[in-house]
């Protein structure tokens, strides 16, 4: 009997025919699938009038112009790379997209207007990363002229820095560019340079009162700043407290740790007769501890205090938008009343002294440590409010933010007068307006060095100062 599991011969041989048909069809339908399936669009890029860069999305604009610095209006330019669009030049000569993500993007024009106005090329590449102070904007101008030899300059492609208050005023400088500038551009950066005086003023003037009370140059101010900037965003993201809540909050933890800080450190080192040397040397390690700190517990990254966007105001040439002129206009008054505290009131008058004479000070009845503990606390307390107004206006604070403009804070004590009350912010003032107005003519990435240059050059004239007084030696 022939057996229950016999096989025919010739269904062994169709298996692997079958087999290899199915195959073959699968095969070809996945070819056909991937034929038929629909292919990856870029997203279109919103094509707004005015763009300010916040932590959501950057933005690519410029302005584009003849070689007379003329405005060319009417013509079409397009965006391509990750996003894409179309816009059209405004009566100013100005255009501008909102982009949600990183990459090199190409804005392209007609090759007739090109080639009607001389420009090199039609086309050029920018480069946005939005977790950078310095590329969360790509400004693009075409006013470059084929050179009179025959050879080609290319078009400026640039990103405008940012860690300068430029990119939330709107402005659209070329970072790269050296030609004359327009009397709007001049009055973006004269605006953008006053902003930025006002705040660095606000941050240099706590240090100032150290320095007047104590002798001692602060290095650890900067951590300061950066901790009022961090705070905010932890009140606003993380707490999830409205803005003027979180700020209150930064601006309370900031004198609270000013407070710490002398009750523990300078005190102690104070009571010891440390000389200045030897504590300048504690608040360099102290700066480094705390840069360290910040970043192992928010990141490298840029933290973003707010995340709505603003919307853009123009007055006359100048365009800004409403957080940068509330962050100016309390930046300004809280440095009015600070002056107002240190010459209208028992307490300011006290510190006065300690800052004339501490020995005689305190040989007339007034308690020098108080008052040294006081200004630590005052000092902190408007370095945290700085950081938050400084984390509003630039749409975020980073982990070494203050160290980057401990400079410019030295820079502006040492050019108004060590010691001075107002000297901080007319010092402040000038190392702003001639930092951002210098861009007109040099590159951005060099706008600090114009002013530490500046700095030089007036204490090469007055050793002391702008408001500082002579000292007699011998």
């Amino acid at each position: 009997m022939a057996s229950a599991y016999h096989i025919n011969p010739s269904r062994r041989r169709t298996c692997p025919r079958t087999a290899a048909r199915v195959a073959v069809f699968a095969f070809a339908a996945l070819i056909l699938c991937g034929l038929c399936a629909p292919t990856a669009e870029a997203v279109e890029a919103e094509a707004v009038d005015i763009c300010v860069p916040t932590a959501e999305y950057g933005c690519v604009n410029g302005i584009l112009q003849t070689v007379g610095q003329k405005p060319i209006a009417g013509v079409n330019v397009t965006l391509g790379g990750t996003e894409a669009g179309e816009t059209t030049t405004a009566d100013d000569g100005t255009w501008a997209f909102k982009v949600a993500d990183d990459g090199t993007y190409t804005v392209t024009i007609p090759q007739d207007v090109a080639n009607q106005h001389g420009f090199a090329t039609n086309s050029a590449e920018v480069e946005i990363v939005k977790q950078s102070f310095s590329k969360q904007r790509g400004v693009v101008r075409f006013d470059k002229t084929a050179a009179s030899d025959g050879t080609s300059k290319s078009n400026s492609a640039s990103t405008d820095t940012k860690q300068s208050t430029s990119a939330n005023a709107g402005t659209t400088s070329d970072a790269s560019s050296t030609s004359s500038a327009t009397w709007t551009r001049f009055c973006q950066q004269l605006y953008s340079g006053i902003i930025f005086g006002l705040l660095l003023g606000l941050m240099a003037v706590g240090m100032n009162l150290v320095y007047g009370t104590t002798g001692l140059s602060s290095f650890s101010h900067g951590e300061q700043v950066t901790l009022g900037g961090l705070m905010a965003y932890a009140g606003t993201q993380m707490l999830h407290m409205p803005v003027i809540v979180s700020a209150v909050f930064a601006v309370v933890i900031g004198g609270l740790t000013g407070l710490l800080q002398d009750q523990f450190i300078w005190g102690p080192l104070r009571r010891k007769r440390v000389g200045t040397m030897q504590q300048m040397i504690v608040t360099i390690g102290l700066s480094m501890a705390l840069q360290y700190l910040y970043q192992f517990f928010f990141g490298g990254d840029i933290k973003g205090i707010v995340t709505s966007v603003p919307e853009g105001i123009q007055l006359g040439p100048i365009t800004t938008n409403a957080p940068a002129l509330i962050c100016a206009g309390i930046a300004l008054v809280v440095i009015i009343g600070v002056t107002v505290f240190l010459y209208c009131t028992r307490l300011g008058r006290a510190a006065r002294a300690v800052s004339d004479n501490a020995a005689l000070a305190a040989a007339s009845g007034i308690n020098v440590d108080s008052v040294v503990r006081i200004v630590w606390t005052i000092s902190c307390a408007l370095a945290a409010l700085s950081g938050v107004l400084l984390g509003i206006y630039l749409n975020g604070i980073a982990w070494n933010t203050g160290v980057t403009l401990l400079m410019l804070m030295f820079a502006a004590v040492t050019l108004g007068g060590l010691g001075t009350a107002n000297g901080a912010l007319v010092g402040a003032l000038v190392i702003g307006i001639v930092a951002d107005v210098s861009t007109l003519v040099i590159p951005s990435d060099m706008r600090y060095a114009s002013a530490l240059a500046i700095l030089i050059l007036v204490l090469l004239v007055r050793p002391q100062g702008i408001f500082g007084k002579r000292n007699r030696i011998g």
